[in-house]
């Protein structure tokens, strides 16, 4: 069939027709409907938040609330739809068509032509300006890094060299044998003259880590100042296990041995000390090439190890033992910082994992030192005090002899809450000394609980935390609209996300709440980060009062 010029021209004009009608009507693409999240915009001169949480190519529906100055609103539920050529807004306080509008993904605005409203004269409805947008969707990814294990496989570099000193032995692997025996076998070998040593560390690092400004750990083993290694099984254990969490870990052979003189059974506790800083000094000094941040430092050690982390965490030069203050004026042992190198790279200690460790002198810590303390120690120890007694009780009045008492984990938990120093004291009742070993070499599922214990210690080191006065945290139905005030310390805020309410404002990190009346459950989310990467989240649950 031949159509005629005239049709076709009929069929074009309807064309356009039919266009200029669904231009009209508001009419949009449907791939192009307005799509979920929170729109902030106006009907006629009020304001309105609409929660959108549902969306398909032809409705968009959730609930809304006035934005008027109001802590506290009533949410209404509504819609947004097409029929045939038409749209439509619905709610119980708006009801109409909506003409000569325009839409995209995150917009729409127009004309409401409202069906719930008395006519005007005989046919002509009320109508009024209707304008949303969409908020700008915060994308956020947090990690679980330092808080577990997120790296399969972990790089260990051995034996890098630290420093140099002299002294007796840096490395004596563990038997099971009795201290005591230890000592005895040790003896002849103890009157030897100290030699020039070498001091080495592992590096334990997760091998496809490309962040560069991680947390260091150190990790200093036990043994008496007498035995011991830098592979022993627990000092490897939670080292590799830090390390998959994404931290650099440094595991470190020290100076062992001493003659069965309180004097030089004295100065082996300091040798170690010494070694420690040394060892500290190094690693800042190699920082950049590590990916560490030397003001974030973390020290641990089991037994005699937790003595040296705590030492080197506390002690300066004024608070050492008199006797050796007074080998260092006789020329003897020199200060702290000057031993094993010449490095002066600074660093800062910010807290200690103490293993089943102690003190001999509690003032050591003051008020001024503000170095968080993670305490585990088994109730029944009796090679280093729980409380306040002489080490090795075991080992026949010997130990009067050579050692003084020694203040255990709980004397320094104590000591912590008494000047409001963070610290956690975690006791293993009836567990005796290194309660993580069957025997030297098989760890046991003890080793479970210290591992999760310390890193969930360091972790709340490393990530931002929150301070939120709880007095915000109860609202008055009736109250007007305030932001609720908050602090981040050790980073910031990335997002507040709202539960039973909806934020009054689109800036990501404002706290200014219109709390929903008819909801259940109101509760909010701070999520924070910082410059290592550690993310955190605190919940605060809300309540509305009459």
């Amino acid at each position: 069939m031949i159509k005629s010029k005239n049709s076709i021209t009929i069929q074009a004009f309807l064309m356009i027709l039919l266009f200029i009608a669904a231009m009209g009507s508001g009419v949009v693409a449907q791939n192009n409907f307005p799509k979920e999240g929170i729109y902030d915009g106006t009907i006629g001169s009020d304001k309105f938040i609409l929660v959108a949480d549902a969306s398909d190519s032809n409705i968009l529906k959730g609930h809304f609330v006035l934005n008027r100055g109001k802590a506290v609103e009533e949410s209404h539920s509504f819609s947004l739809t097409t029929t045939g050529s038409q749209l439509f807004f619905q709610s119980d306080l708006y009801l109409g068509k909506l003409k000569a509008s325009h839409f995209n993904a995150s917009t729409f605005d127009g004309t409401l032509f409202l069906m719930n409203k008395k006519k005007r004269f005989f046919f002509w409805r009320p109508k009024t300006s209707l304008s949303f947008a969409l908020r700008p969707e915060v994308k956020i990814s947090p990690s679980n890094r330092y808080q577990k294990e997120i790296f399969s496989r972990v790089e260990v570099k051995s034996n890098l060299l630290y420093g140099k000193a002299k002294g007796l032995w840096t490395n004596s692997p563990y038997t099971d044998d009795p201290y005591i025996e230890v000592l005895g076998k040790g003896l002849v070998k103890s009157f030897n003259d100290p030699e020039l040593m070498n001091l080495n560390l592992d590096i334990y690092y997760p091998k496809t880590d490309v962040f560069k400004n991680r947390p260091l750990v150190m990790l200093i083993h036990g043994g008496a100042f007498y035995i011991g290694s830098k592979e022993s099984a627990a000092e490897q254990s939670l080292a590799t296990s830090l390390a998959k969490c994404g931290y650099v870990v440094a595991s470190i052979d020290y100076r062992l041995g001493f003659k069965l003189l309180p004097s030089d059974l004295e100065m082996s506790g300091y040798r170690a000390v010494q070694d420690a800083h040394a060892a500290l000094r190094y690693l800042a000094h190699n920082a950049k090439g590590l990916g560490i941040d030397p003001n974030q430092v973390y020290v641990g050690g089991t037994s005699a190890g937790a003595v040296a982390s705590i030492n080197v965490a506390f002690m300066n030069n004024d608070e050492r033992p008199e006797r050796i203050k007074e080998a260092d004026k006789e020329g003897i042992v020199s200060k702290i910082e000057e031993s094993g190198n010449r490095y002066t790279e600074k660093f800062t200690i910010k807290a200690v994992a103490n293993m089943w460790g102690a003190v001999a002198d509690l003032n050591i810590i003051d008020k001024n030192d503000k170095i968080s303390v993670l305490s585990i120690h088994g109730t029944a120890d009796e090679i280093v005090p729980y409380e306040y007694d002489h080490p090795f009780k075991n080992s026949m009045l010997v130990n009067r002899m050579l050692m003084d008492k020694m203040y255990g984990s709980k004397s320094i938990h104590d000591r912590l809450l008494m000047l409001g120093i963070r610290n956690r004291l975690v006791s293993f009742k009836g567990l005796g000394h290194e309660p993580e070993l069957d025997n030297y070499k098989t760890l046991n599922h003890y080793m479970d609980t210290i591992t999760n214990q310390v890193t969930q210690f360091f972790y709340e080191e490393t990530a931002p935390s929150v301070t939120l006065p709880s007095s915000q945290l109860t609202i008055s139905e009736n109250a007007d609209l305030k932001p609720i005030y908050y602090e981040v310390a050790n980073g910031s805020a990335v997002q507040i996300i709202v539960s039973g309410g909806v934020k009054a404002k689109a800036d990501p990190t404002d706290a200014t709440v219109i709390w929903f009346r008819n909801s259940q459950q109101r509760q909010l989310d701070i999520v924070t980060t910082n410059k290592f990467e550690a993310w955190n989240s605190k919940t605060y649950p809300v309540k509305i009062v009459r």
